[in-house]
């Protein structure tokens, strides 16, 4: 069986289902894709597409769209055999019977700094008849999965945890959804680890460019609404991992637009006792159960309470983390995403 992928990718997000693909063998090669077009941003950022060529002769078409808006991009649809989608919502899982939901994904780590460099004007020049995407987006978003990310097979190795600890670190986002959502009960499960006297560390991020605030006013406010929290120097991707690995307890929220955060691909990965507000789009198999592999919340007494359970009762936190890993490896994994689709 052979894959042959489309070289116009937004790399930092395709990582994840490359990574998938790693025992295939593969062949970059734009000619099979022309009729797809990369010519603006919106294009770039959609997804990515390959066709499988099975060892019978038979052949499928497979676009990945990891947008974080619940977006069908019609031509793309119309393409392809199979749909995987990150973020869809329930009606159009209805009403689109291509898609599959492939659950949340995060960016990773695939080869050293140098190998990266190469691959990454690699493809923009292998993909350069058929494209008007820029050289800058392929190295800024190569590069990205060295410099801020790390490779699978560390997201997945244990780490002990440490006893009424709680790290959480997470960028405050500048839209209305964030807000009132994201940012919002971020700042409450900080405030609920406080309250029931854990040890917290790390923070909300506050970004610094001057234009987030022109864009959205309200971002002035937050270096002093989230004051106890704001931490403004970039942790590093290895500290990030130890410790939230560390964490008794994580935090997940929808993230821009409703979507799933590659928080949540992380947690998952890692086997973490999750709290989580509820989820706004579809998951494959049944989904994330509460009291199984997650813990949903719904207000500010919730989150309290939860932090108060999980932190105290041992049992209960294992439990979760063991249901949370389970899905990952049967759902999330990328070699289980790559074989929904491809063999399904």
């Amino acid at each position: 069986m052979k894959v042959i992928v489309d070289p116009r990718m937004r790399y930092n997000y395709a990582s994840w289902y490359l990574q998938g693909m790693s025992n295939f063998k593969i062949v970059y090669d734009v000619k099979p894709f022309k009729s797809l077009k990369y010519e603006t941003e919106e294009d770039y950022i959609s997804g990515f597409a390959f066709i499988v060529q099975y060892d019978d002769a038979r052949t499928k078409r497979v676009f990945i769209e990891f947008n974080d808006l619940a977006i069908i991009y019609t031509d793309r649809y119309t393409w392809c055999d199979a749909y995987g989608m990150v973020n869809p919502k329930r009606e159009q899982m209805q009403q689109y019977p291509k898609i599959c939901a492939v659950g949340p994904e995060c960016g990773l780590t695939l080869h050293p700094m140098i190998f990266t460099v190469f691959n990454s004007l690699w493809m923009f020049f292998k993909g350069k008849s058929f494209s008007k995407i820029p050289l800058k987006y392929y190295l800024r978003d190569f590069l990205y999965t060295n410099i801020r990310r790390s490779s699978l097979a560390v997201y997945e190795a244990s780490t002990k945890i440490k006893e009424n600890y709680v790290f959480h670190a997470s960028t405050l986002w500048y839209d209305s959804y964030t807000n009132s959502n994201t940012n919002f009960y971020r700042g409450e499960f900080l405030k609920a680890c406080k309250l029931n006297k854990l040890n917290v560390e790390g923070g909300l991020y506050l970004l610094g460019d001057r234009t987030i605030v022109d864009a959205f006013p309200e971002y002035a406010q937050y270096r002093e609404r989230y004051k106890d929290f704001i931490f403004e120097k970039r942790i590093s991707m290895d500290d990030y991992i130890k410790k939230t690995k560390e964490s008794v307890v994580v935090f997940n929220t929808p993230s821009v637009g409703g979507c799933h955060g590659w928080k949540l691909a992380e947690y998952l990965c890692m086997g973490k006792a999750i709290i989580s507000m509820p989820l706004s789009r579809v998951l494959p198999g049944k989904g994330l159960i509460h009291g199984e592999n997650v813990h949903f919340v719904n207000s500010i007494d919730d989150i309290y309470n939860a932090v108060k359970l999980i932190a105290s009762d041992a049992a209960y936190r294992q439990k979760l983390e063991q249901g949370a890993r389970a899905y990952y490896e049967e759902f999330i994994a990328p070699s289980k995403v790559m074989e929904r689709l491809i063999f399904n």
